[in-house]
């Protein structure tokens, strides 16, 4: 059912979040509109073109991308989930310095018996691992979880968590390890060296494992930006408005001698235009929000310490490598151990490279060709930023110099590579922050490691009222399940405050 009301809502930001809200909103009978700074819907769940290759710059794996996920049913809510083409990989290859390969099996039946195969005396810590992945698998705290959103939790809903105490049990106590500290656990020298490539804290590396091995965390085959796009459509459809390359400069308010605080009246945009409204959701960056549309009025105490102190998901250098040949036998995923450590100019040191191949069946990739992808987080944003906007010459000519270094490096691994490629794209934590404008340029807002440390950050400010915030700036850890989440949250909450049945 979709239900008629004059209650006009203004989104900035159309990526997963601004979308999703957009959605459930407009079915909701709310007549939204999103103002978005890009030419395209997404955000940073996006795609772009080089030459024949269609580079994918953000899902590695979608939650819920089976239908026996809790998951499933709320992405089908807003798009047609039996269109959408999932590729679920096997394994994960490790590289160790004297290039041999451990096969990192996301079945955990199958990562088990190799392990022990390889190391019997090591039992016992693959035994107690895979026995606590196994155990979160079987609690679905999901389904728990996503019930409800906790701005609506009661006294029952609280002792309902109860049943996830083990689970948060496992959790804290995988978070506080490290994957060296991991790796000290074992004996074999060649598991030892494996381990250390494992996700850092642990625990990260058993939330992909407990999806993984029920093949329910897969990559959409036609790319992020076709997968936002989806979004875009449905939107669209349900009457909707985007208003692209529109980029917001000012989140207008007013005092309300009613309700004695300010309020939300509007939007300025850069052309100076005003747009008035009922309600404003942002959907972008948290920092340029707060501290640039609301010029740091409306902070509260504990969200000024966030932004003080809270660590960030770091932004990435992304290398592209077209070649021309097939690598079909290879896996789709690499961790490469460096027998030499490699320096870029930001002063980062790497000594693994994460590496993504698409050679399977995909319309980002030209028949007969292969696409490489290696990912460098950086924490150095000023860095690039400086360069790129002081000296586009220098800015151009590092670029080249660290894609150079990369496919040697490649080469060394994957035969006949230099010499067949055919496309060369180097994305920079200024690229990222050019087109999504996100602080520091990172592409996932709060780190993972504020799970334990910090609740969810408010969507609403207690002293504006008719504004909110969503998106992965809300809650620690990123990923476009969270963001998802956040929007249909929400239009929940607003639907409660305007007394409409969700």
């Amino acid at each position: 059912m979709i239900y008629v009301t004059q209650r006009k809502i203004i989104i900035i930001g159309a990526g997963i979040a601004g979308l999703t809200a957009g959605c459930y909103l407009q079915k909701h009978g709310f007549e939204t509109e999103i103002y978005e700074l890009h030419n395209l819907p997404g955000g940073c769940v996006t795609s772009w073109k080089r030459k024949d290759y269609t580079i994918d710059g953000s899902i590695h794996g979608l939650v819920g991308s089976s239908p026996d996920h809790p998951m499933y049913d709320l992405w089908d809510e807003i798009i047609d989930m039996k269109n959408l083409e999932i590729f679920d990989g096997e394994e994960v290859v490790i590289i160790t310095r004297d290039k041999k390969r451990f096969i990192k099996y996301y079945n955990l039946e199958k990562l088990e018996k190799y392990m022990k195969e390889i190391s019997p005396e090591d039992s016992p810590i693959i035994e107690d691992y895979i026995k606590d992945i196994r155990k979160l698998q079987k609690m679905d705290a999901f389904s728990i979880i996503a019930g409800k959103p906790m701005e609506f939790y009661n006294i029952f809903d609280y002792l309902k968590m109860v049943k996830l105490l083990p689970a948060l049990k496992i959790m804290q106590k995988w978070q506080k390890i490290t994957a060296e500290e991991f790796s000290k656990m074992f004996k074999h020298p060649f598991i030892k060296e494996a381990v250390r490539s494992f996700l850092s804290p642990v625990l990260f590396e058993i939330l992909v494992f407990t999806e993984m091995d029920l093949k329910r965390s897969g990559f959409p085959v036609g790319g992020s930006l076709n997968f936002s796009k989806q979004f875009e459509r449905r939107y669209l459809e349900l009457g909707g408005k985007i208003h692209y390359k529109s980029k917001v400069t000012k989140i207008n308010t007013t005092y309300d001698e009613k309700n004695k605080k300010d309020k939300v009246t509007g939007i300025t945009l850069e052309n100076r235009e005003y747009i008035s409204t009922d309600i404003v959701i942002s959907a972008m960056d948290g920092y340029s929000t707060l501290f640039e549309l609301l010029d740091g009025q409306y902070l509260y105490e504990k969200l000024s310490k966030v932004y003080n102190k809270a660590d960030l998901n770091p932004s990435m250098i992304l290398i592209s490598v077209g070649v021309n040949k097939e690598y079909k036998d290879e896996s789709q995923t690499f961790f490469i151990n460096l027998e030499k450590p490699f320096k870029t100019p930001d002063g980062n040191v790497f000594d693994l490279l994460k590496l993504r191949i698409f050679n399977f069946e995909t319309p980002l990739v030209p028949v007969g060709k292969t696409l490489f992808i290696v990912e460098l987080s950086t924490r150095n944003f000023e860095y690039w930023r400086e360069l790129r906007a002081k000296n586009r010459v220098e800015y151009k000519k590092i670029k080249t110099e660290i894609a150079s270094q990369i496919i040697d490096m490649l080469n060394d691994h994957f035969e006949n590579l230099k010499e067949n490629v055919d496309m060369i794209d180097v994305a920079t934590p200024a690229t990222f922050h050019r087109y999504t404008n996100n602080w520091q340029g990172s592409t996932q807002g709060w780190a993972n490691e504020n799970l334990f440390e910090n609740k969810p950050i408010k969507k609403e400010l207690p002293n504006l009222a008719n504004f909110f915030m969503i998106g992965h700036w809300t809650v620690p850890g990123g990923g476009v399940p969270n963001a998802f989440m956040s929007g249909r949250t929400v239009a929940q909450i607003i639907c409660k405050q305007e007394k409409k049945k969700f």
